[in-house]
């Protein structure tokens, strides 16, 4: 967030103060939380006799599971909120006469004057112009891609009809190249697809891959019509899915603009704006708007061909690691029309604010046509931890839900046993996102720089380079950079603790006998941190003491290790090496070939 605001008393006198600043963790926190709550109230927004939900479908299922997606990923709902509480604090702090607002950020524009409007406090906005965000190319882009993807080279297809299992798997993270066939190659279901496909034999896995081949970071809007240089065990979705198939999805994308209108019409939903006594209709209509215009036709299209898919190979059961997502909702929603039992694999730790998966038992009853927010038939997750989140909060059903462990985990702690010790002495390591952590990194290298027998060593997050970490890390001879390429475990072995912000290889610790420090709090790890089973420091916080009694108090340390086994024991979080075994059972179990 980026915002100047000057603050202006009755007698003249001013300050400025960064709206960035004012926005404490904790605050942060806050607004992320009451986002979510404000985007889940949305579904109940009145149109008239129907409510969003039942206003706005396809083939009688509700758009909706896709419109509070997309408010989620573009944080613009967020933004406004985390602005009207920082204005907030500021008029707490300093009880400004008016107050003037320097930014482009459109949705701190609109907050700032709705923030005005609200606590009688006149604002005015800096002559700079708005950074303008634009629906209509990305809308537009989505009909075409659908039509160029038709255009994409066929390649000659290598599937068997009916396989006991077709895993939808995304292309971009298919780790080989054109001579790679191993399942082991798809990077989040290696492992388990490769036990499914030694259980299954020659046709019974097949590979269905989604967008192009091109990560995207790199990716090019050309990339739809191009075949790349995917494996040839992964079959394109568009293979299945001809351009009659997808009519319906082209069909709503000529009507976004009406659909735009209509999503952003109306008393009710006009009500729904209010947030903190503060009317942020502006930044709402706008974002609604963009779910019709970009969301919704991509997500008709993702249905359209996740059924055709289906149609086609007549799969026995359907299973991908993204079933939270866009894609995976769509893929849920037409394996449950046609009677397909769909599986959910888990590929990453479920943090407390990810709206995917935070529903309310009203979003699991059926509305006239539409039956239900689409999770899986089955959820396969890495412990009972997150087994207990996604029934507290997420209404799952018990019966939806199977703990089989990490695949991941077991990869990590079976290198441990193996790995060299990377550097020798007292070895703590970072593992975080410098675009996260990096305002406690002062404070971190001053406490490591004031113990001689420590060494920090940094792994640098994969999308991040080790240049981030140099102009502090520098200045420290027991600080180092590992490059991105170094291995984990070979870092882990034999450390004595890991540094962390909001990384999962703090819960992995929890398993492997390393200890976290967490830093920057609150933030996603603030749940372990209050089971007293890592050591916590708030933002800006001391970081040497609690360093220093993780390190050389004994009591302190054993105590810590203690309560994290038992958590872990409790939680059946563990590394025996059968993770990626037991999930493909249960996704055979839940086939009808036995």
């Amino acid at each position: 967030m980026t915002a100047s605001i000057r603050c202006v008393s009755a007698g003249g006198a001013s300050v400025t103060v960064e709206l960035a600043s004012a926005l404490t963790p904790a605050l942060r926190d806050r607004a992320r939380g009451d986002t979510n709550r404000w985007i889940k109230s949305l579904r109940h927004a009145r149109y008239g006799s129907a409510s969003m939900r039942e206003r706005f479908t396809y083939r009688d299922d509700s758009l909706w599971w896709f419109t509070e997606l997309y408010l989620q990923k573009m944080r613009r709902l967020d933004t406004a909120v985390a602005a009207v509480l920082a204005l907030d604090a500021i008029h707490a702090a300093q009880a400004p006469a008016r107050v003037e607002v320097t930014t482009r950020d459109g949705a701190i524009r609109e907050a700032a004057l709705a923030f005005g409007r609200a606590r009688g406090v006149a604002v005015s906005l800096a002559a700079s112009d708005a950074a303008r965000s634009r629906h209509g190319w990305p809308g537009f882009l989505v009909g075409l891609t659908a039509e160029l993807a038709r255009l994409r080279p066929a390649r000659p297809a290598r599937v068997a009809r009916r396989p006991r299992v077709a895993a939808f798997i995304h292309t971009a993270f298919w780790r080989g190249g054109d001579g790679d066939e191993g399942a082991a190659q798809e990077h989040y279901l290696g492992p388990v697809l490769d036990a499914i496909a030694s259980r299954t034999g020659a046709g019974g896995l097949a590979y269905v891959g989604l967008g192009p081949r091109r990560n995207f970071r790199a990716r090019r809007w050309w990339d739809p019509v191009t075949a790349g240089a995917a494996a040839r065990a992964v079959t394109p979705i568009e293979q299945f899915a001809p351009r009659r198939a997808v009519a319906g999805a082209l069909d709503l994308w000529r009507r976004r603009a009406a659909l735009a209108d209509a999503v952003a019409t109306g008393d009710g939903i006009r009500a729904a704006a209010a947030v903190h006594g503060c009317d942020l209709w502006p930044v709402l209509a706008h974002e609604l708007r963009g779910a019709a215009l970009v969301q919704w036709p991509w997500s008709a299209r993702a249905m359209d061909e996740a059924g055709a898919a289906i149609d086609a190979l007549d799969p026995e059961t359907v299973v991908t690691y993204a079933e939270a997502g866009g894609w995976g909702r769509a893929l849920v929603l037409e394996a449950r029309r046609r009677g397909v039992p769909s599986i959910g694999v888990q590929h990453g730790f479920i943090y407390r604010h990810w709206l995917n998966y935070l529903h309310a038992a009203d979003e699991h009853a059926a509305i006239g046509g539409d039956r239900g927010v689409p999770i899986p038939t089955r959820s396969l997750l890495f412990d009972r931890y997150a087994a207990e989140h996604l029934i507290r909060e997420g209404a799952f059903p018990e019966a939806a839900i199977s703990v089989t462990g990490s695949p991941r985990l077991d990869e990590l702690a079976a290198k441990m046993r193996t790995a060299q010790s990377a550097a020798p002495g007292m070895r703590i390591v970072l593992a975080a996102k410098h675009s996260e952590i990096a305002g406690e990194l002062p404070g971190l290298f001053a406490a490591v720089g004031a113990r001689p027998d420590v060494r920090l060593v940094i792994k640098p997050h994969p999308a991040e380079t080790p240049d981030v970490y140099a102009p502090l890390a520098r200045s420290h001879a027991n600080i180092a950079v590992a490059p991105a390429s170094a291995d984990l475990a070979a870092l882990l072995s034999g450390a004595a603790a890991l540094v962390t912000m909001n990384s999962t290889v703090a819960i992995d610790g929890l398993v492997l006998g390393v200890p976290a420090l967490v830093v920057g709090l609150p933030n996603n790890l603030s749940p372990f941190v209050d089971a007293g089973v890592m050591v916590g420091v708030d933002a800006g916080g001391a970081i040497g003491p609690q360093l220093q009694a993780l390190l050389y108090d004994r009591q302190v340390r054993d105590g810590l290790l203690a309560r994290a086994a038992g958590f872990a024991a409790r939680y059946e979080m563990r590394a025996d090496g059968q993770a990626a075994s037991r999930a493909a059972d249960e996704v055979l179990a839940m086939t009808r070939t036995q």
